[in-house]
């Protein structure tokens, strides 16, 4: 898995306990395929600097920021094969 997709799985297993669904390995795959969605509607509703995400939890901006730094990456760079 690159780096890009783990922050992005870690983006979604936080958006899934903000929404009460809990672990994301225990979705079933409607509620894994909702938390897809709203994980990226996050990322870019989020994905740009000038974005107000201020009601975003702490932790929540910090990893759309490491994010949007390993997207705008070279894959080689960012560790995609």
């Amino acid at each position: 898995m690159s780096d890009l997709a783990k922050v992005r799985e870690e983006i979604a297993a936080l958006i899934a306990l903000e929404l009460g669904f809990g672990d994301l390995e225990a979705l079933s795959p409607e509620d894994r395929e909702a938390i897809e969605r709203q994980t990226t509607e996050t990322i870019e509703g989020c994905g740009d600097e000038k974005a107000d995400c201020t009601d975003a939890h702490v932790k929540l901006r910090g990893l759309l920021a490491e994010y949007r730094r390993l997207r705008e990456m070279r894959p080689a760079e960012r560790g995609d094969a």
